[in-house]
């Protein structure tokens, strides 16, 4: 199957599963196909078969409410970064501020001394066997 056949069946796809959930009917969404590919008829059916056994369903309001607050807790739960930073042990927050402290002391080395282009590297030469 060719790259436009493809895409000439996708587009037809498209057009019958959009028909059928506008109510349409199937063979009357086939005939108005541009060119209908051979294996769109086969999945045709396929779809008005998932149209007719899968329908939308509506959730409880129970249900809808019980989720939104189990959401709202889950994300009123969650500590801020401050509080976060406050329950890391003191090791970890000491080494976390002088990997910062150290960072910018490299940094600002580098462009006091001015040293922003990069060295380049030699390449030596390496004896080979022949």
């Amino acid at each position: 199957m060719t790259s436009s056949s493809k895409i000439q069946t996708q587009a037809t796809l498209d057009a019958v599963a959009s028909g059928l959930q506008a109510g349409g009917d199937l063979d009357e969404l086939m005939g108005r196909a541009e060119s209908p590919a051979s294996d769109a008829g086969e999945f045709a059916g396929l779809i008005q078969a998932l149209q007719s056994a899968l329908r939308p369903v509506e959730p409880r309001p129970e249900f809808v409410e019980s989720l939104r607050t189990e959401l709202a807790d889950l994300i009123e739960g969650q500590p801020g970064l401050i509080k976060r930073a406050r329950q890391m042990p003191l090791r970890i927050s000491l080494a976390a501020a002088l990997a910062l402290v150290a960072g910018c002391l490299l940094f600002f080395m580098r462009r006091l001394f001015g040293s922003d282009a990069p060295q380049e590297i030699q390449e030596e030469a390496v004896a080979t066997p022949l």
